[in-house]
């Protein structure tokens, strides 16, 4: 465990390192060198336009990792159980994988009717825009 805890000190320090000597935290695709208050400020504006059907597919992405790793957690407890003592695992891991599966549903409708809403609003903003071009 100490371990770990030498690698993330040691990257941090490098990260810390790399800064100072350059100047600058990152380079943008244009070229143009960003130090740390600069490149999050260009990541909060972005984060900010994310589209509610970006935000549930990522949402729904997530859940499959969850759910992928509670299913792990299920068949190692029950392939490699120490002689009957960790039962309860078994029943909680199953207990957060009907919990998950419950949550993927809610957010599979959200993301499939939030995707009929946008291909509706866009249906609409070209019959105004052939109105508008026919009126003229």
């Amino acid at each position: 465990m100490n371990f770990i805890w030498y690698i993330l000190i040691g990257l941090l320090l490098f990260i810390v390192i790399r800064t100072k000597s350059r100047g600058f935290f990152w380079k943008a695709k244009d070229g143009e060198k960003l130090t740390l208050k600069q490149f999050f400020k260009r990541w909060g504006s972005g984060i900010q336009g994310i589209t509610p059907l970006q935000q549930t597919k990522t949402n729904i992405m997530g859940i499959w990792i969850t759910i992928t790793g509670i299913v792990a957690g299920i068949v190692v407890n029950v392939l490699i159980r120490l002689k009957d003592m960790w039962w309860w695992i078994t029943i909680i891991l199953v207990g957060s994988l009907i919990l998950t599966l419950v949550q993927f549903l809610g957010s599979w409708q959200k993301f499939k009717r939030l995707k009929a809403t946008e291909k509706a609003m866009k249906e609409i903003e070209e019959r105004l825009a052939k109105k508008k071009r026919a009126r003229k």
